[in-house]
């Protein structure tokens, strides 16, 4: 019989949490949203956004951290989609 494998809880932040990303090396950034499967961060100071899935993010160890975050992300693939 194979070993099973160990399921994560998918963490679920409040927009604008910094959490950490282990998909990208322990990584922190701003929680800006969920888009279908994936996850949308941003640096801490802002900048562009990158990717990952929501397996892959979990909360800062020290509890969380809010950034305020004047809205939520929207990605230009989601809109261009609702535009048409």
């Amino acid at each position: 019989m194979a070993p099973r494998k160990a399921t994560r809880t998918i963490y679920k932040p409040k927009i604008g949490e910094v959490v950490r990303d282990r998909a990208h090396k322990g990584v922190e950034g701003t929680y800006m949203g969920i888009q279908g499967r994936v996850v949308y961060l941003r640096p801490r100071g802002g900048g562009q956004e990158w990717e990952t899935y929501p397996s892959e993010i979990e909360a800062l160890p020290n509890g969380p951290e809010l950034i305020a975050v004047m809205r939520p992300s929207t990605p230009c693939c989601a809109s261009e989609r609702t535009e048409r």
